[in-house]
């Protein structure tokens, strides 16, 4: 590193991306990165480059401009920190007082840097090497990541051999729908009491078979939909880090059973790289902008000071660019959902819908809503979470008239929570693991293939082998809760099932 050449600031400002990044590696495409990676250093140029000219010193310009860059990058860490804490009864941490104080600190640190320090060059070494360990740890992470990913999916593709099954045009078109964070109807009710019973009727009108015991076998999509799309648990599939269960979702055993039959695959953007087949040969554009930000550059934006204008774009626009982004998906979904039946050939769809689950975005009629999850009290985010459950009641329904009754052969439909009420709402592994699971299984004797406390595990083991020929027995119906602090902790958690 150059002794003589103050190299912090830009240094700082990749740190500020990358260690954001090595907190969510896991759920992200490497991608969603470029953006707010070129905005960090395109600024932290700018600003040194400015500072630079005005002063005419190369060191005293580094030293104010990594001072600026601090207190952008860590001004919305620090608010949400101190966000909804009171002094004496009196709510002072807000953008108005929070703010100026951010000013101020700021204009005190310039004239201390030009005033009282008379030698800049002098910390320059030892901030350029602070500055190159800040950015071991994330690039360790990202890389470790990334060469896990890329071995998973090449583990992953060498074993997608090709199998023999019967032809797609002898059997049916194949849903699997989740609906993000659905709960139980007994959980429902006797938690947060809401009746959901006209719903559950409603299915069963319609053929459903609505398991009234059934819990998932993990707390947290990523380990419950990896699971679920390999009909077998986390142990047993070898998973052992986020990269290989991201793998198991996207390059997952009911993809590979439906592909080797000659099946269409349709997927949607979901705005979780980890629940999105990008490859899938539907997979269609949601309206998207170039403007529209992804949940990680919102995540990031919500990390520096431009938090003070993203909460005032929340609190005075009738949809911020991230809420909008989250509606066009479930809208695209559920329209696109409705036209495939049309389509020629055979379709093995998986809609994954982040919702009922937070960010809260419909309310109960589909309007637009937004409620921060970090400062509304437990009543307001209940409430948000039952509108959305009965707004997403309301599509669901309509969905399923569409696809039952315009399809040539009745499709195989699956509606599947992943998992119960989110963390924002509860971390009682009692209210969190019921789910609500319904089958719609044509030509089956439902009552002999499912039975109340049936999980995910075993939902495509008893698909397969009703409609494809296969003899997968069916595995215990297990359930494994970890805290959301700490996902590898699971631990057996017993039906709670009345």
């Amino acid at each position: 590193m150059p002794k003589k050449l103050p190299l912090y600031p830009i240094l700082f400002a990749l740190f500020s991306v990358l260690s954001l990044t090595s907190f969510n590696v896991s759920q992200i495409f490497i991608g969603e990165v470029l953006r707010p990676l070129i905005f960090s250093l395109t600024l932290a140029g700018i600003l040194f480059w400015i500072t630079n000219l005005a002063l005419k010193n190369i060191h005293r310009a580094a030293l104010i401009s990594a001072l600026v860059l601090f207190l952008f990058f860590t001004y919305g860490q620090v608010y949400s920190a101190l966000e909804g804490r009171l002094f004496l009864n009196v709510n002072l941490f807000r953008h108005r007082t929070l703010l100026p104080l951010f000013v101020i600190l700021g204009l005190v640190g310039v004239m201390w840097i030009l005033r009282k320090v008379k030698y800049p060059e002098s910390p320059t070494y030892w901030l350029n090497l602070g500055s190159v360990f800040l950015l071991i740890y994330p690039s360790l992470t990202i890389s470790s990541n990334l060469v896990q990913q890329f071995i998973s999916d090449s583990s992953a593709r060498k074993s997608n051999n090709t199998q023999n099954g019967s032809s797609a045009n002898e059997t049916p078109d194949v849903y699997y729908i989740i609906l993000d964070g659905y709960g139980r109807q007994d959980i429902l009710l006797n938690e947060y009491g809401f009746d959901n019973n006209e719903f559950i009727e409603a299915l069963q009108v319609r053929g459903f078979y609505v398991a009234e015991c059934s819990q998932t076998n993990y707390a947290h999509t990523l380990y419950s939909l990896s699971s679920s799309l390999n009909y077998d648990y986390l142990d047993f599939l070898g998973a052992t880090n986020d990269a290989e269960r991201v793998t198991l979702i996207k390059q997952n055993a009911v993809r590979r059973e439906f592909e080797a039959r000659g099946y269409t695959i349709a997927a949607f953007p979901t705005g979780w790289s980890m629940t999105e087949w990008t490859d899938a040969d539907i997979y269609p554009d949601y309206g998207r902008s170039f403007a529209t930000l992804t949940e990680f550059e919102t995540l990031f934006l919500d990390t520096t000071m431009l938090r003070v204008w993203t909460d005032y774009d929340r609190q005075n626009s009738t949809t911020t660019a991230y809420s909008q982004a989250r509606r066009l998906r479930v809208l695209s979904m559920i329209e696109t959902l409705k036209e495939l039946p049309a389509r020629e050939g055979k379709y093995f769809v998986f809609a994954h819908f982040v919702i009922p689950h937070p960010p809260f975005s419909f309310g109960a009629d589909g309007e637009w809503l937004e409620i921060n999850v970090d400062t509304a009290s437990h009543e307001q985010i209940v409430a948000a979470y039952l509108n959305q459950i009965i707004y997403i009641n309301r599509e669901i329904l309509q969905i399923l008239d569409t696809l039952q009754s315009e399809s040539d052969v009745l499709p195989v439909i699956i509606v599947q929570g992943d998992h119960g009420p989110s963390p924002d709402l509860t971390n009682d592994p009692a209210i969190r693991m019921p789910i609500l699971n319904a089958y719609s299984l044509p030509g089956v004797e439902a009552d002999e293939a499912l039975y109340p406390g049936i999980s995910p595990v075993n939902s495509f083991r008893v698909v397969l082998n009703r409609y494809f020929g296969t003899s997968l027995p069916l595995l215990p119906d297990e359930s494994y809760f970890a805290p959301n602090q700490d996902h590898e902790r699971l631990g057996l958690v017993p039906n709670s099932c009345p």
